[in-house]
């Protein structure tokens, strides 16, 4: 799995972006939102605990060195208003929410849509099985106009299940800064490809993590990255002990020693440290 560098982030495309807590969403939000800007994007930003004047104030200003003026417009909403029908999370009215902020599709040198949801809540609420309606949804939305569709979850309020089942409806991830093409895509569709001036799209740039031989990844043996493969494949202990044909007491001993090796404490983190690593498989 290769790690693409930000000449492959291009209008069309549509990223799941995992954060550790809020502190990194509001880095991650106010630069995309401010590279938008910069281009007279049309930028949508939906977070529930944002206060909206705060938000518009750190991406609309001040301008840094070599930056261009922020032409683009940027509406604030909370999640939950846009995403709730009835006390239930709907696909639909989100959707139909950001179609109607796309403009129309046949207007000549309309302004990209660029929008960005922060979506953990959504997985205590009712109604949450229809996440998977609404990524496919926005896929749909991607084909018809030029558009950047930023999905964003909090790694500390997501489960190592729910994390699976995103990495199974996203075929691009945002971590740490990097863009990683997602092997465990099901059913993927055709994206639109690039276009001439897809560079100026930016959003992420290419990792060092590969060269790093301090990397204590490189320390697992083979053995122990595939039982890795198997946790990020949403596995219980029991499931991976049929499979390697060994005991669940011993999958549990050597997912401790791999805890231990990588510095880690949960399936969660090993999970998108095998992400982040490329061992995933198909």
């Amino acid at each position: 799995m290769g790690i693409p560098g930000v000449d492959q982030v291009h209008p069309g495309s549509h990223l799941c972006a995992l954060y550790w807590g809020p502190d990194e969403r509001d880095r991650l939000l106010v630069s995309f939102m401010q590279e938008g800007l910069r281009h007279g994007d049309r930028c949508v930003c939906l977070v529930d605990d944002l206060v909206p004047a705060g938000m518009r104030q750190r991406a609309y200003g001040p301008a840094g060195p070599g930056d261009t003026s922020r032409s683009g417009n940027l509406g604030v909403y909370p999640a939950s208003d846009v995403c709730l029908q009835a006390g239930e999370f709907s696909a639909q009215q989100m959707v139909s929410f950001l179609a109607a902020h796309r403009g129309s599709s046949d207007s000549v040198g309309a302004p990209l849509l660029r929008a960005a949801g922060e979506m953990s809540w959504v997985l205590q609420e009712p109604g949450a099985t229809e996440l998977s309606v609404y990524e496919a949804a926005v896929d749909r939305v991607l084909v018809e106009v030029p558009a950047l569709f930023l999905c964003m979850y909090d790694l500390q309020r997501v489960g190592v299940g729910m994390l699976v089942n995103l990495l199974r409806v996203h075929a691009t991830a945002l971590l740490g800064g990097t863009v990683l093409q997602n092997p465990r895509r099901l059913a993927p569709i055709d994206h639109q490809k690039p276009s001439p001036d897809a560079a100026r799209y930016q959003l992420a740039r290419p990792s060092s993590l590969r060269s790093d031989g301090g990397d204590p990844w490189l320390a697992l043996t083979g053995a122990e990255v595939r039982l890795a493969d198997l946790v990020a494949s949403g596995m219980t202990n029991r499931a991976m002990a049929t499979e390697l044909t060994v005991s669940p007491h011993t999958v549990d001993a050597h997912l401790k020693h791999i805890y231990l090796k990588l510095g880690i404490h949960s399936r969660v983190e090993l999970t998108v440290l095998a992400l982040q690593h490329g061992s995933l498989a198909n």
